[in-house]
């Protein structure tokens, strides 16, 4: 078992702005190491350096020293803003719900300039819902191809690169205003899905959320297990997975079989959603000190003890490739 170790953060650490972006520069260390330095993207995207330094005005310098000489861009994973958006750029934009005409922007978008493979937008909506939630942090580079229906490309295929900056920029915000409505008290969640009207009475249609839902969570599947193998986790799942899974076992069909019972799981799914969010927080934050604390952590040599405590040399054990624990 890893010992707990304290995590010090420099006072220098501070948010540099450069060309209407910015990049988060942290820097800390344990009680008995040098400073680690790690730059963080306005996306939530880590570059961190393999030294450690000797203090922590060092890191900083060689920070400041790094974008100064290539570029804030040199540290941001995503496109960067138009020109025309960089004058009035304000960085707390970035967490700021979309507006009904933005939303409509994005819907039309994923209706007529999406490839057949890609998703609606109700479906990235319970997408995105479900990134966040999740115990692992998945960075855009792991969840955006999943979108568009692509093994690896992080935007859509278009000619037109303002509309990509554009959609890209509205997509990111509004997974950024999902995450900032969770971390609000109380925590507030607003899934968008469709109303339709069904024997005079209005319905609520989840589906496509529902299924979108079940696709995020499908990207860390394992990592989910320990939930939704539970009594309590599969009943909070139950009324999306009723809705958003393909194949269903004819007694679970039944039960989502007309618009009437598809709306009645609806209506359960923004509570069922928050526990999920809760029961995953503390786990999530303890992934990133994890994290955190295997940069700390002292190296091991070749030729030393491997930690594992099986009595080889590092390198014969957990540091050979061809061996695995």
């Amino acid at each position: 078992m890893m010992e707990d170790i304290q995590i010090i953060h420099s006072p220098l650490e501070q948010r540099v702005e450069a060309d209407g972006r910015f990049v988060h520069i942290q820097i800390y260390r344990g009680e008995d190491s040098g400073w680690i330095l790690e730059v963080v993207d306005d996306l939530n995207n880590s570059t961190v350096w393999d030294d450690e330094f000797s203090t922590d005005q060092e890191a900083l310098n060689c920070a400041l020293n790094e974008i100064e000489s290539e570029g804030i861009e040199a540290f941001i994973d995503a496109p960067p803003l138009a020109h025309d958006q960089m004058m009035d750029f304000d960085p707390d934009q970035l967490f700021q719900p979309l507006s009904d005409e933005e939303l409509e922007v994005l819907e039309r978008f994923f209706i007529d300039e999406v490839p057949e493979n890609a998703m609606t937008f109700d479906r990235v909506d319970g997408f995105l819902h479900a990134v966040a939630v999740g115990p692992l942090t998945l960075m855009p580079s792991q969840w955006l191809p999943k979108i568009w229906g692509s093994d690896n490309g992080i935007m859509p295929e278009l000619e037109d690169f303002d509309r990509v900056q554009e959609i890209l920029g509205l997509l990111m915000r509004h997974y950024n205003a999902i995450i900032r409505g969770f971390q609000l008290s109380p925590p507030l969640i607003q899934p968008f899905w469709y109303i339709r009207e069904y024997e005079g009475q209005e319905v609520e249609d989840a589906e496509g959320w529902a299924g979108g839902f079940v696709d995020g969570v499908n990207l860390s599947a394992e990592a989910c297990k320990p939930l939704l193998e539970t009594e309590e986790g599969q009943s909070l799942y139950r009324p999306i997975r009723l809705l958003g899974e393909m194949e269903l076992e004819p007694e679970d069909f039944a039960l989502s079989s007309t618009p009437h019972q598809r709306h009645a799981l609806a209506v359960q799914i923004p509570q069922a959603v928050l526990a999920i969010y809760a029961h995953w927080l503390p786990v999530r934050h303890a992934n990133y000190e994890r994290e955190v604390a295997k940069r700390l952590a002292p190296k091991v040599g070749r030729n030393d003890a491997c930690p594992c405590g099986s009595g080889k040399k590092f390198k014969k054990c957990c540091g050979s490739p061809a061996v695995l624990h």
